[in-house]
């Protein structure tokens, strides 16, 4: 479970840097307003010979001639009489730029756009979002957060869902967790159904704060809207393991198992070990059989052992019993053999519990005292006297089973010496008068 979580954290983090693709769609797309601010103006017009020229480069870029629309624009911006022209300019040229995917030139010329001061309020800040979404693609997050923070505050309509999640996905990069998380949360707000990458950021976001609860909320979050996503299920059960809401994280990875998302051992195993923390043997002797069969599980004596110990648990002793055979089998030690001889002896089956309890002594079990008391045990019930008064004996030697063979030992021989009066009073009864006389005097 532990592994789970630490693969949960590696992953999730990263979502803080999958979410910053460029993208140049406008972003004044709603009308809610601010407070009022003092809109930027034109500092100039077009002329007409510079509107043509631009129309001619823009031609040049539809047919993707990007080289020689770029050697006009570089005349052009000689020949032009204002900082208006410029900056239209520069502007154009930056986009040129990012279709030849020289990102660094393309921030040049916004930035010289910029700092012409002469373009109006919307493409003004349409280039301040450019530019940071520019400086987050080159690596430049320090840029790109000044940038997008100068947006907001420049910004006179309602910013989109995305410009949030740019400035967050740039805070997160610097590990500012702290500022990042509202700037997500603003974006979820705007939007009627969340993107899933925007619910993988908000969910890192939480893990980096270690605000599990939270992180559980994001992911039952994450499963409505990709339900086939089994990573999702398996993340969601280890986060509310970790915060001990174990009930709810068994449930979870039991629904996980049920649509076959559970594909590797430890994910097999962690759900049979919630079974069997939350006191339900039988359904974990299911799940480990199960993985057996799929051979997710290794038919090693670790696997097969535990899945005989839940079989017991749930007193299914035919089930545990031909699991523990197998695992016996290929045990190194005399445990599973142990094991064995309680199912037998519970099942008062006598004969085949001597047989496993004197396999188990001589492979070795920790617990020899308790082997060797339920071997005189057995050995009484099958009607062996003299093997269980030897076992029970040796019983006597260890702490754990000295009282419980004490008292075996002292129980057999009260047996002994009533079965030894009763034998003296059926001679006396049987005999002559004279030799019954004899015999009393």
């Amino acid at each position: 479970m532990q592994r789970r979580l630490r693969a949960l954290g590696s992953s999730i983090a990263s979502a803080a840097l999958a979410v910053g693709a460029l993208s140049f769609a406008p972003v004044h797309e709603l009308a809610a307003q601010n407070a009022p601010k003092k809109e930027r103006k034109a500092a100039g017009t077009l002329s007409e010979a510079t509107y043509r020229q631009l129309e001619r480069i823009h031609e040049l870029i539809g047919k993707n001639q990007n080289a020689e629309a770029l050697s006009k624009s570089e005349a052009l911006l000689g020949r032009v009489s204002n900082d208006y022209e410029r900056a239209v300019i520069r502007q154009t040229m930056a986009f040129i730029y990012i279709s030849q995917n020289n990102y660094k030139a393309a921030i040049a010329a916004f930035e010289e756009a910029l700092s012409l001061d002469a373009l109006p309020q919307q493409p003004y800040e349409q280039m301040l979002y450019n530019v940071a979404q520019l400086y987050f693609q080159d690596g430049q997050t320090d840029k790109a957060i000044q940038r997008m923070e100068h947006y907001f505050r420049e910004v006179t309509s309602e910013p989109p869902a995305d410009a949030h999640i740019l400035l967050a996905s740039a805070y997160a990069d610097r590990k500012r967790f702290r500022d990042a998380l509202p700037q997500v949360d603003q974006a979820l707000a705007k939007v009627k159904e969340p993107k899933e990458s925007w619910l993988q950021l908000k969910l890192a976001l939480h893990y980096e704060l270690k605000q599990y609860p939270q992180c559980a909320e994001v992911l039952v979050r994450l499963i409505a809207l990709v339900p086939a996503k089994e990573d999702y299920w398996k993340q969601l059960s280890s986060i509310l393991f970790e915060i001990q809401r174990d009930k709810e994280s068994l449930a979870v990875l039991a629904l996980a198992e049920r649509q076959n998302f559970l594909d590797t051992e430890g994910e097999i195993r962690n759900l049979a070990n919630l079974y069997l923390l939350l006191d339900i043997p039988y359904k974990a002797a299911q799940v480990l059989e199960k993985g057996l069969e799929r051979g997710l599980l290794k038919a090693d004596e670790k696997t097969l052992s535990l899945t005989g110990d839940a079989w017991t648990m749930a007193r299914e002793y035919d089930k545990a019993e031909a699991v523990l055979k197998r695992a016996a089998a290929i045990a190194r030690d005399g445990e599973i053999f142990y094991r064995l001889g309680q199912i037998y002896v519970e099942d008062e089956r006598w004969e085949e519990a001597l047989d496993a309890l004197t396999q188990a002594q001589a492979k070795g079990v920790k617990k020899m005292g308790d082997a060797a008391y339920l071997e005189g045990v057995a050995a009484f019930q099958s009607g062996n006297r003299a093997r269980a008064v030897a076992s029970l004996r040796k019983a006597q030697r260890y702490d754990e089973s000295r009282n419980n063979a004490t008292q075996w030992l002292t129980h057999i021989a009260q047996i002994e010496e009533a079965e030894a009066q009763a034998a003296i009073a059926a001679a006396q009864a049987s005999a002559p008068p004279d030799q019954a006389k004899k015999a009393k005097n």
